[in-house]
């Protein structure tokens, strides 16, 4: 079944009294009950993450994430990969999901379910049936503002990796279809940003990336935008999803890091950043292991297209409050913050 075939429904066209468009629900404490008897299991502080969403009413999508650990064989967060469910009934106290259809490896959704106990205008906790081997686990809710930010982050980044996952196995007609709306957004994004519109600019190519996150050209479009306002650090998310879809953007990667902290540092020092702070920045933020010599490999990189002294590398470091042997990377005298912004605009073009 292709992504935007329709899927039928039994809930009469009603839509849940609550919106789950893009639900998350956190728990801390959830109980097993297999053959309808309970375990004695103590699972306080078995914290676990579950994001309903749906765009229609009709179709459900249901992940689960441990938000304790990674999985040991796959790394990541999920606890129960997507399955995809249909509303059956609503009820005064419950709203009733259940799977429907198959993954791609042939296993029926119709396996599980979702039952959301309702209190006072909200989801209080949540059931999931197992139904083919007779086991429900409740989960309790809970409130954490750390778990919570984590969820919001590990959805973010399984989305991302999900959708290139189902991209690949995609058919040509399904992919070709996602390509023209991306494409459609980034456009518009592309004549907002020439005529100098770069909020409606930015909001375009943020759409184009809800539609396709995997699409290159609006990644390193977001990232000019978020430059331009002076937005540095938004820039690193974009930056580092381009780096998973084509790891030869390294070196794109450690200019714009690099002159991205010429721009920071402008002001106190003319523009100085040393090579340890530079090296731990990329590794903390990117996964990328660089080196000194590397990064100046990659200066000579920046400056070849202009034949001047945009960037220099220091001796001895004296006066930049460098630690013994530590040599800064910095402007050379005249550099304007409007020469490095035209810097990091040809690194994002290099190919």
């Amino acid at each position: 079944m292709g992504i935007f075939d329709i899927f039928k429904s039994n809930s009469n066209g009603e839509h849940p009294s609550i919106d789950l468009t893009d639900y998350k629900f956190l728990s801390d404490d959830h109980t097993r009950i297999q053959n309808g008897q309970a375990t004695n299991a103590n699972n306080k502080g078995a914290w676990r993450g579950i994001r309903i969403k749906t765009s229609d009413n009709e179709t459900f999508y249901v992940t689960m994430y441990n938000m304790n650990g990674n999985h040991p064989v796959w790394g990541d967060n999920i606890q129960m990969a997507e399955k995809q469910m249909k509303m059956l009934q609503e009820t005064d106290s419950d709203i009733v999901l259940r799977g429907f259809g198959t993954d791609r490896m042939g296993s029926s959704f119709a396996d599980y379910g979702l039952t959301l106990h309702k209190k006072d205008g909200d989801i209080a906790k949540i059931s999931l049936h197992m139904h083919d081997r007779n086991v429900v686990i409740v989960y309790e809710k809970s409130n954490n503002n750390v778990q919570s930010n984590k969820l919001d982050n590990v959805i973010e980044t399984d989305s991302f990796e999900n959708f290139a996952r189902k991209f690949n196995s995609m058919s040509m007609t399904d992919k070709m279809q996602i390509a023209m709306q991306t494409d459609t957004m980034n456009n518009k994004g592309a004549e907002a940003y020439r005529s100098g519109d770069i909020g409606s600019a930015t909001q375009y190519f943020e759409q184009a990336l809800k539609i396709m996150p995997i699409n290159d050209d609006a990644l390193i479009n977001v990232t000019r935008c978020y430059t331009k306002m002076g937005e540095y650090e938004k820039s690193i998310e974009p930056l580092n999803k381009l780096y998973k879809l084509n790891p030869n953007t390294k070196s794109k990667i450690i200019a714009y890091s690099l002159l991205m902290h010429l721009l920071e540092d402008f002001d106190s020092d003319g523009g100085a950043v040393g090579p340890s702070r530079l090296i731990n920045f990329i590794q903390t933020n990117f996964g990328i292991s660089t080196n000194d010599s590397e990064i100046k490999t990659i200066l000579r990189k920046i400056n070849e297209p202009y034949n001047r002294d945009i960037l220099v590398y220091m001796i001895g470091g004296f006066g930049f409050g460098m630690g013994s042997g530590e040599s800064p990377y910095m402007t050379s005298d005249g550099t304007t913050k409007s020469v490095i912004r035209d810097e990091i605009r040809d690194v994002l073009n290099w190919n």
